[in-house]
């Protein structure tokens, strides 16, 4: 785990890319466009892309659980860069013993052929596991079809790439069930930072807008919106603070990690339509704008929900996990969370 002063440094970093970033490079359509372009290079020329790699190819170091703080600031902007996949694929790629070219890399869903590929339209390559293999691919034009209206120019794979950049074994801990755990926890986080700011505009917007000569932060109907985002935001945040836990005192990702990512899976996509719902409730006609910034947030909300297993998925996956313990330990966890 990275000490606390040095992580707070990167992301300290990060925000004043981000914050100096114009929208044009923050939300181009599908990622692409020179503002883009020229955004990704500063975040890769400073490194974020590789926060996950070891120090020995060329990294900073950090884990998987410390990433969340970079991927929650990223959600926190509705980023349209694949920096979360291409900093995990890294990751993972640093821990089979390779070095990541610097290129934009895409998660493939190693438990669901058919699921779309995010980011796909700005990719170079996606990265595989399967049994005990891992597959670095290149993306040719004709390897992907593009989902119409997608936010980040996602696409689904038409046939299996053809060019294999690197492959090697994985070590035993990193599994396909693994990888799609890893990158549900990036979702979680995304979705967490994203709902932090639906919270702060909405907040703003019915504090600045007033009806019948009084702000709407002052009607019942409003307040109990508002009370709705951040009890979920929170709620939403401290599960993948949980999650973040487990994983930094666990990198080998064992059970607990699978069930506390469970957890931030499950209790962000609930949140998510929550959260957009009442968000746009207490905007009225001006949240459906395309000039105003809440549509890109929730359509990423609604996006990020289904990615790597939806709430659905990782509930069942969960109770399998309660079920499957050697004698009755539900109520335990409940009442004496480690």
């Amino acid at each position: 785990m990275m000490e606390g002063d040095d992580l707070s440094m990167i992301v300290d970093g990060l925000e004043r890319i981000l914050g100096d970033a114009s929208l044009e490079a923050i939300d181009e359509a599908g990622g692409l466009g020179v503002e883009a372009d020229a955004l990704w290079a500063t975040l890769t020329g400073n490194g974020y892309h590789k926060f996950c790699t070891a120090d020995q190819h060329g990294g900073f170091g950090g884990t998987i659980g410390d990433a969340a703080a970079l991927v929650g600031l990223a959600g926190r902007y509705a980023l349209a860069l694949p920096l979360a996949d291409t900093l995990l694929a890294n990751g993972l790629l640093s821990a089979c013993g390779i070095e990541a070219p610097d290129i934009r890399i895409g998660l493939a869903d190693s438990l669901d052929p058919f699921a779309p590929l995010a980011y796909a339209a700005q990719l170079d390559a996606a990265l595989f596991i399967e049994g005990k293999r891992l597959h670095l691919t290149r993306l040719a034009p004709g390897d992907v079809t593009a989902l119409l209206q997608a936010e980040d120019g996602a696409s689904r794979f038409t046939r299996v790439p053809q060019e294999t950049l690197c492959e090697a074994a994985t070590p035993d801990w990193l599994t396909p069930e693994t990888t799609h755990a890893l990158a549900a926890f990036m979702r979680a986080a995304a979705m967490s930072g994203a709902m932090e700011t639906v919270l702060k505009m909405t907040l703003t917007y019915t504090q600045e807008r007033e009806q019948f000569g009084r702000p709407l932060s002052k009607f019942q109907a409003i307040q109990h919106h508002l009370s709705d985002i951040a009890c979920e935001t929170a709620a939403s945040i401290a599960a993948v603070g949980m999650a973040r836990d487990a994983l930094s005192a666990d990198p080998s990702c064992g059970q607990q990690v699978w069930d506390e990512i469970a957890i931030a899976k499950i209790r962000c996509g609930e949140a998510a339509g929550r959260v957009a719902a009442a968000a746009h409730q207490a905007h009225g006609a001006m949240g459906f704008t395309r000039e105003y910034a809440l549509g890109r947030y929730t359509r990423r909300l609604w996006q990020w929900q289904d990615e790597f297993g939806s709430e659905t998925e990782w509930a069942s996956r969960l109770g399998h996990s309660v079920l499957a313990a050697p004698e009755p330990s539900l109520w335990a966890r409940i009442s004496q969370p480690s």
